[in-house]
């Protein structure tokens, strides 16, 4: 399933700050101290142009100070998920967001119905700096947006995170049911994977793409 665009579609999303060179140590304390974020990789800036578009969004927790100065997500250098992403087959090409998102691969994203968001908007090194209050807000709004957004298949990255915000302790890797879900709607499979940061010592590009390849091809149904 491609998204077809209208001819005169265009990407919206801000230009890359740093125009093809990564950030400095300076620019990631900035984005930090002014809680910078990245901005959802949709086709479209409205949720409501978005509904029923989308074949998978994938739901990040926070974006790592580095990803906030670049708006560029899992940005990071040494983060497996664009290399992963492209082994499973999810993108045509791989991409490096590492200095922000070129506007050929937003394009490239948006017609293979492929959405990006986080739970939460504010930049931190690690997940663990993230309250729980916050976590638990960040998934109600996300169940809401889920309701209008309707994609087939929500991919949230991180099965801690995903435990904490969800109120699911002994949640697994995989499809968690959804019927203990209040609101999250019945036609939007939701699947936890694994943390593609570099932090994250249990898995590899290759283990990380079977994951994404299973998701991706559930989600074509």
């Amino acid at each position: 399933m491609d998204t077809v665009l209208p001819n005169d579609w265009q990407p919206w999303r801000r230009e890359p700050t740093f125009q093809g060179r990564r950030p400095t140590k300076t620019d990631l304390a900035a984005a930090t101290a002014q809680q910078l974020t990245t901005q959802d990789l949709l086709p479209y800036p409205n949720d409501e142009d978005n509904a029923g578009i989308l074949r998978m969004l994938i739901v990040g927790t926070n974006p790592s100070p580095w990803a906030a100065a670049a708006n560029g997500p899992f940005g990071r250098p040494g983060n497996r998920f664009w290399p992963s992403l492209f082994e499973a087959g999810v993108t045509a090409n791989l991409i490096n967001a590492s200095a922000g998102i070129s506007r050929a691969d937003e394009r490239m994203l948006a017609e293979r119905g492929v959405g990006l968001t986080n739970i939460i908007a504010r930049p931190s090194s690690r997940a663990d700096e993230l309250s729980l209050e916050e976590l638990r807000a960040g998934r109600d709004a996300l169940i809401q947006r889920m309701r209008l957004l309707q994609p087939r298949a929500a991919a949230f990255t991180g099965i801690t995170a995903f435990r904490r915000a969800f109120a699911e302790p002994k949640a697994t890797l995989g499809q968690p049911p959804t019927d203990q879900l209040p609101g999250w709607p019945a036609h939007t499979k939701l699947w936890v994977v694994p943390d593609p940061s570099g932090l994250n010592a249990h898995e590899s590009i290759a283990s990380l793409a079977e994951k994404w390849r299973e998701v991706w091809s559930a989600s074509s149904r």
